[in-house]
């Protein structure tokens, strides 16, 4: 039995840290699913699968309960549904 012992700590998992999303980041292709926050936005964010979807959510306070809540926005399409149209979206 070969058996080997590291000094490092276990591998965290990646802390996606907000940026401004693209268009672009929803096309990119994951090895798994990643979920990058919009910086311009608070809450809203776009979860990429490993197959190439990309969908974007809202994360928000119910203001009758104060928990918090995710709302389904829609999925990326470059012709109909594209970035500009969820911030729209997301802010009206």
């Amino acid at each position: 039995m070969d058996t080997t012992i590291t000094t490092e700590p276990a591998r965290k998992r990646g802390r996606n840290g907000s940026v401004i999303l693209t268009d672009r980041m929803c096309e990119k292709l994951v090895a798994r699913r990643v979920k990058i926050y919009d910086r311009k936005c608070p809450g809203l964010y776009v979860s990429i699968t490993t197959a190439g979807v990309a969908t974007f959510s809202f994360k928000f306070t119910d203001p009758e309960t104060g928990k918090q809540r995710t709302g389904w926005l829609g999925v990326y399409n470059p012709e109909t549904f594209t970035v500009e149209d969820v911030a729209a979206r997301s802010t009206a």
